[in-house]
């Protein structure tokens, strides 16, 4: 490449362009209300096209493209109209040739032919949805037993030094963010567990850990360093069949449409995951996966915390199975670090829902079946969670004890009994008359996920919810002998 001298001649190409080339065009107002037909081999012109035309004219019952070219006496104007409803107008000529009628109409048939191929290939495009992504896996594997232990130990000083000292708490981030992104997920586990009597240290390991996952820095090759800031979309669905997927490529279609809704700056990043994390997901690797979430998608990439062939090969089974379930999950999102101030995301939530949905619905529609679906509003990572997880558990267990409610004589008539199911990482709530001791139903309350899940808040926050509801709880305690 070289630069050109202001007063030199421009001599045209060699290489033609299509004959037929449509398009859009925007003036002061936005985007125009027609579509433009440029034609551009002799006679050359240019006009406007618009569908939902229903001008009468001889032939436009017939089964194959019919045509006319009439003259409109009102506006004092050319059109030419097809039983596609399709209506060419406002022709304008480029070179001296000028064509009859005649011609003109077999010119403007044959671009209504390479019209229809046209919308063709954009409803197979559309279809096919966006070009699939590399899928890349975070490591997973465990280290042998005395590395683990080691790297456990250095944890625990680390988060003890820590406390109370600056510089410590930047090296403990640092050691947290390498043990998380190694890949053993019991190294920050057990690191965390065995600070239990040492409270101080134990949180501010914790902190640094989802410090880790909600505020991400990515390295580049060029050494640049980029920051964000983990938001998601709380998303509730309920299925009839069994198994839930988990990647879904069309979400990439909200990453605009969620940027100009919530007034994200043009030069700033905000990027959609299409791959979706149930509370399930979350539970089994302890949220310390995401951690890998941003270097992937900074990539190019989709984050896979599954195989993906042995995950769809599960789902694929699973879903020809009768097994009505519903399902918490969380949409996670990008955005470049102070893009999007929480003021404004409060403030602009109810347009981004707006936005989102439907293409939520569609994108996740293309891959799984799914019923009624619930889309919250957009918060930081962390709040997400916390959030979507109890409006969830409220609402699950405000439907069943109201129905139980109505067919018992009142909401004081019920009380309920709570055990904690590890399997569940949650609660199971029976409801009972009261007075009696057959269960009339029974409802999980599930632990917020978390690199370190607390039950106890859990709890709290079930125990709340049953006050407010003036229904009595207690606690059952599993026996193990």
């Amino acid at each position: 490449m070289k630069s050109l001298p202001r007063n030199a001649r421009i001599r045209g190409e060699p290489f033609l362009p299509s004959r037929f080339i449509f398009g859009d065009a925007v003036d002061d107002e936005g985007l125009e209300g027609s579509e433009y037909l440029v034609h551009t081999e002799s006679p050359a012109f240019i006009c406007r096209l618009v569908g939902n035309d229903d001008t009468d004219f001889p032939g436009r019952e017939s089964e194959g493209l019919a045509s006319a070219v009439l003259y409109d006496e009102a506006e004092k104007i050319t059109v030419y109209v097809c039983n596609l409803r399709l209506r060419l107008f406002d022709f304008n000529f480029y070179d001296e040739v000028e064509p009859n009628v005649g011609q003109l109409q077999d010119i403007c048939d044959e671009a209504m032919r390479a019209y229809q191929k046209l919308q063709k290939a954009y409803a197979e495009r559309d279809a096919a949805g966006p070009p699939p992504r590399e899928m890349r896996t975070g490591p997973t594997k465990p280290l042998p037993p005395a590395e683990r232990q080691q790297a456990i130990s250095q944890l625990i000083e680390q988060a003890r030094l820590a406390v109370g000292k600056p510089m410590g708490g930047m090296q403990l981030a640092a050691a947290v963010q390498m043990a998380l992104m190694a890949g053993d997920q019991a190294v920050f586990t057990e690191a965390q567990l065995a600070l239990l009597a040492e409270p101080d240290a134990r949180q501010l390991l914790i902190q640094r850990a989802r410090d880790a996952v909600a505020f991400p820095e990515v390295l580049r090759k060029d050494g640049s360093v980029v920051s964000f800031e983990l938001w998601a979309l709380p998303f509730a669905f309920s299925r009839s069949q069994g198994g839930v997927w988990w990647h879904f490529p069309r979400l990439e279609a909200l990453e605009v449409a969620l940027a100009d809704a919530l007034e994200v700056p043009e030069k700033s990043i905000l990027w959609i995951s299409p791959t979706l994390f149930t509370v399930d997901m979350l539970n089994e690797r302890g949220c310390q996966d995401l951690v890998q979430l941003a270097p992937v998608m900074d990539a190019g990439c989709d984050f896979a915390p599954l195989d993906p062939e042995s995950s769809r090969a599960t789902y694929e089974a699973a879903r020809k199975t009768n097994d009505p379930q519903l399902v918490m999950a969380w949409i996670p999102f990008l955005v470049e670090r102070g893009a999007l101030p929480m003021d404004k995301a409060r403030r602009l939530a109810r347009r981004a829902l707006d936005v989102a949905m439907p293409l939520v619905q569609q994108a996740v529609a293309a891959e799984m079946e799914y019923g009624e679906a619930e889309l919250f509003a957009p918060l930081p990572w962390w709040e997400a969670l916390s959030s979507g997880m109890r409006a969830w558990n409220r609402k699950r267990l405000g439907v069943t004890a109201a129905l139980l409610a109505a067919s018992q004589g009142g909401i004081d008539k019920l009380e309920a009994v709570a055990e904690y199911q590890p399997e569940i990482q949650g609660f199971e709530v029976a409801l009972r008359v009261k007075g009696r001791d057959e269960v009339e139903a029974r409802v999980p309350w599930l632990v917020v996920p978390d690199v370190a899940p607390d039950r106890d808040a859990a709890w709290r926050d079930l125990a709340d919810c049953l006050r407010e509801a003036g229904m009595p709880l207690s606690q059952s305690v599993a026996r193990l002998h």
